[in-house]
């Protein structure tokens, strides 16, 4: 009983210094999350005012809030998550670090992958609010809840796929800035601004299908209506626990090496 005890103090102090805010860090990247924000809120607002004037939404800030905001924050898990991964194989000594404390492997895992979350929530909290601020959109506070929890929950699958990512290119010996970028561009496809039902074709079924895309149009219905097809729901937590499981195994067949 004292040693499951002396573990979950271990685990507690891990997370804690993890997500300790440290001045200089956590300041930048809360500089750096604002003035992202409010850029592509800019942007994505006169681009479509001005070059799609055939789209006829009420309210067109209302309609690009929640695209920016989940695309803002799938970067920062990603990022996050492949960079993590990314310096620990060019460092053998971290991996014996990880071999040598009293935690199991999965204990270990959990703790990260916990650690990118909790810090991936708190960049799609500030991220809302920023847009709310600037956009001057009112959103029901309970939609806005329900699209806080049901980004959390994809951002589970998008962390994931960072660590997935980290490490093959790693293996590959691809910098991790050329994975970031195609990444990024990739996610920008799915939904962000464009219903995947637009896309022409075999592109479009695809995009339409894709785990991001639902993601984000899902999170888009949420914020806007306060509802969300039971599909998408599955989907994505179907996708996010798979996801983990996999990434899992292959952080663990790595570990091993």
């Amino acid at each position: 009983m004292s040693m499951r005890i002396f573990e979950m103090e271990n685990v507690f102090e891990i997370i804690l210094s993890e997500i300790k805010p440290k001045s200089l860090r956590a300041g930048l990247a809360i500089l750096t999350n604002i003035l992202t924000t409010a850029l592509l809120y800019l942007v994505f607002i006169t681009g479509l005012g001005q070059l799609l004037p055939r789209i006829q939404f009420i309210n067109i800030g209302l309609w690009i809030l929640p695209g920016i905001a989940a695309y803002i924050v799938s970067a920062v898990a990603f990022n996050l998550s492949l960079r993590d991964l990314y310096h620990y194989s060019f460092n053998s000594g971290l991996i014996d670090q990880i071999q040598s404390t009293p935690l199991l492997t999965y204990q270990v895992y959990f703790l990260k992958s916990l650690i990118i979350l909790i810090k991936s929530g708190g960049h799609l909290i500030l991220t809302s609010v920023v847009l709310l601020i600037i956009s001057g959109v009112r959103v029901h506070f309970i939609n806005l809840i329900l699209f806080w929890l049901y980004l959390i929950l994809g951002l589970i699958f998008i962390s994931q796929f960072g660590v997935i990512s980290g490490i093959l290119a790693a293996k590959l010996k691809i910098r991790s800035e050329f994975v970031i970028i195609f990444v990024m561009a990739l996610f920008m496809l799915c939904g962000v601004i464009v219903p995947s039902s637009e896309y022409p074709g075999l592109l479009g079924i695809m995009i339409r299908y894709f785990p991001v895309t639902v993601l984000f149009e899902g999170g888009r219905d949420l914020m806007l209506g306060g509802n969300i097809s039971g599909i998408y729901l599955i989907y994505v937590a179907g996708f996010s626990i798979v996801s983990y499981f996999i990434a899992f195994f292959i952080f663990r067949q790595w570990t091993r090496r």
